[in-house]
């Protein structure tokens, strides 16, 4: 079995932690565990994941049949083969594509047209974030600075917005422990809002050092959250994203690429339960703090 595309700096990975096992099974894919870290083996169905391992459908499915948790995992650098206990199917990376999701890095500011491009999508649409968060009552509500009327999760977003260039250490603790592990599934509806905020910091840099310090310190010597979405967060502080992400990061990059911006948008929004939208609202967050930020 043969894997289609894998991020590049995988096999040196594999190298230096040729050890492992499965850490958990999903309908289009597995994680595993190498060293301290987990890789995903899947199909690109929600994109190319920046800790992924690509395959066909139909491969995974017999990957998926032929194992069971929690199997060890073993890598092989002779044939560039991933093996897994009590299975008779190997990953081979022999002719498997490497990638590297790249941010197109630009000087320019973000044209304020892509924020409307958001809010239209997202408030105009009746989206709710995983946390039940109605977005366009959210933005009427920062818009008109009503916010002493607003729901507790509404009110610490504004938290969060305020917090990305404070120097006050408890508060921005406070505030990232509100999000972290906070909602269901697999990669929580806060983390995913952080991942989104972090995408947006990674091209107009709207995140203190202090403020990327500390989730870096929480996820590093505390369990708070998911094992992937704890995964998703340490790619996203080193501005490293899905391409889901990168599409929109490198058309926001742009100008007059309204169109792009709103497909690629409407692409991440298909992404899991709730993760999309979640990420996404991550993503207008950004946007509205870089906003008041450039004034």
């Amino acid at each position: 079995m043969y894997a289609e595309e894998y991020e590049r700096t995988i096999p040196l990975f594999l190298i230096e932690n040729p050890s492992g096992s499965v850490h958990s099974l999903f309908q289009n894919g597995l994680n595993i565990r190498m060293g301290k870290r987990l890789f995903f083996i899947g199909t690109d169905k929600n994109g190319k994941l920046p800790f992924g391992i690509h395959l066909q459908k139909e491969a995974i499915q017999k990957l998926l049949a032929s194992i069971q948790m929690p199997a060890a995992v073993h890598w092989d650098e002779e044939t560039k083969q991933l093996t897994f206990e009590n299975s008779h199917i190997a990953i081979s990376f022999t002719k498997g594509a490497p990638y590297s999701n790249n941010i197109h890095f630009t000087e320019k500011e973000i044209s304020t047209q892509y924020l409307e491009t958001f809010i239209k999508i997202l408030a105009v649409e009746g989206e709710k974030t995983g946390l039940d968060l109605d977005i366009e009552q959210f933005l009427l509500e920062y818009l008109r600075i009503q916010k002493e009327k607003c729901s507790t999760s509404a009110n610490e977003v504004y938290r969060l917005m305020e917090v990305l260039s404070s120097q006050d250490i408890s508060e921005i603790d406070r505030v990232i422990r509100y999000f972290l592990g906070r909602g269901r599934g697999l990669t929580p509806s806060g983390d995913d809002h952080l991942v989104g905020l972090l995408a947006i910091h990674a091209i107009t840099g709207i995140c203190s050092p202090l403020f990327l310090q500390t989730i870096q310190g929480i996820l590093q010597h505390e369990s708070v959250t998911t094992d992937i979405a704890r995964e998703y967060l340490l790619y996203a502080l080193k501005g490293e994203f899905s391409s889901t992400i990168i599409n929109i990061l490198n058309s926001l990059a742009e100008k007059d690429k309204q169109a792009d911006v709103e497909s690629h948008l409407s692409q991440l929004l298909t992404v899991g339960h709730s993760s999309g939208i979640d990420t996404a609202f991550g993503l207008l967050i950004g946007l509205l703090t870089m906003k008041n930020w450039r004034k």
